[in-house]
């Protein structure tokens, strides 16, 4: 088959037009992607209409070049009814994304101004993720529950389904049923929140994220754990408000140990006088008593509150200073001693005990 001349310049026309079309249209598209966007609130609402008005006007430019009337078209009853679906869908998803990008640019500002030191600010810098996810997931599904009946699908066999699905899934996955559960009430509890340390689930550990389903710990190695709530049947938190150093010296029985009561309090004095760590020191110490006579040492047991995160701090520390103290003192700080018997004859003479000294050749 032949073309005509007529023709072939009217094809070379229409694509030499096509190409400019597209060349202006992604021209459009590139300046508002560099120059607009980035200093636009709420971004991508906006970039999703400024994209959808340049493709639908690329399109209908397109189609009145290649000689389609695309008011014809759109005024036709299939025209209509499609136009009409793809604006609303189009409205819907813009009106979603435009709710998600509120909810979020709030949850963030807010989170980014939380001070993690405040306990009820630690609270909230716990929830919001949680918060931000939910509303995620809730905008999504809201927005198609909307969407598809403007596509021409009924949603009701679907809910249906959806119901009937969800129980013998909740029957065939109880342990996420579990996880789910046990993840709500210990958030809603406010038992745990992100930076506390704690033990759970056979672990301990700084939480450094949590979820509805399980709780993320980084341990003192570094080692980081993903602790499911189902696994969770006792929470421990550690540094809940605020914690106590509990130290117990333990010292020879020949040592008086009122004196040694006496010495433990002037270094604990010291301690609260020390401006280096007198802030994380919240009471005086607290003597609670001669705790064990064991087999080589008289152990007392003390103790003083601190802020949540110092109490081992301060443990080590007032340890050190109390070994200091004692060995200047002269106070023994027992260990175990063994006693090496030779055994005896039946006439109660002990056999003889021969030690061969070595001279060091060096």
């Amino acid at each position: 088959m032949t073309r005509s001349p007529e023709g072939l310049v009217k094809l070379l026309k229409r694509g030499f037009l096509s190409l400019l079309i597209i060349f202006f249209a992604g021209l459009a598209w590139f300046y508002l992607h560099r120059k607009l966007y980035a200093r636009i609130a709420f971004g991508f609402p906006v970039r999703l209409l400024f994209n959808s008005v340049i493709g639908a006007t690329g399109i209908l430019l397109l189609l009145q070049a290649w000689g389609m009337d695309p008011a014809a078209l759109i005024m036709s009853p299939f025209g209509r009814g499609v136009a009409g679906s793809v604006l609303t869908v189009a409205a819907i998803l813009i009106a979603g994304l435009a709710v998600w990008e509120v909810v979020n640019a709030y949850i963030t500002k807010r989170a980014n101004a939380l001070d993690a030191s405040s306990d009820s600010e630690r609270r909230a810098q716990t929830l919001f993720p949680l918060l931000r996810n939910i509303a995620r997931v809730v905008i999504i599904v809201v927005c198609t529950l909307i969407i598809l009946p403007e596509l021409g699908i009924n949603i009701a066999p679907l809910v249906a389904g959806a119901g009937i699905a969800g129980i013998a899934i909740g029957f065939g996955a109880q342990t996420l049923v579990k996880d789910l559960i046990n993840g709500f009430l210990i958030l809603v509890e406010n038992a745990i929140n992100i930076g506390d340390w704690v033990i759970l689930g056979g672990h301990d550990g700084q939480v450094e994220g949590m979820t509805i389903r399980n709780v993320r710990l980084r341990d003192i190695y570094g080692n980081v754990s993903m602790v499911p709530w189902s696994s969770v049947e006792t929470v421990t938190n550690q540094t809940k408000s605020f914690g106590y150093a509990v130290v117990e010296p333990g010292v020879a029985y020949r040592e008086n140990i009122d004196e040694v009561i006496g010495v433990v309090k002037q270094v604990a004095a010291e301690m609260r006088a020390d401006p280096a760590i007198s802030r994380d020191i919240l009471s005086d110490l607290q003597i609670l008593g001669l705790i064990e006579l064991g087999d080589s040492a008289v152990v007392v047991r003390t103790r003083f509150k601190t802020t949540p995160f110092k109490r081992w701090f301060l443990e080590r520390d007032f340890r050190r200073r109390l070994k200091n103290r004692f060995d200047e003192l002269g106070i023994e700080i027992p260990f175990p001693h063994s006693t090496i018997y030779f055994g005896e004859n039946k006439s109660g003479t002990a056999p003889p005990a021969r030690i061969n000294i070595e001279k060091d050749a060096t």
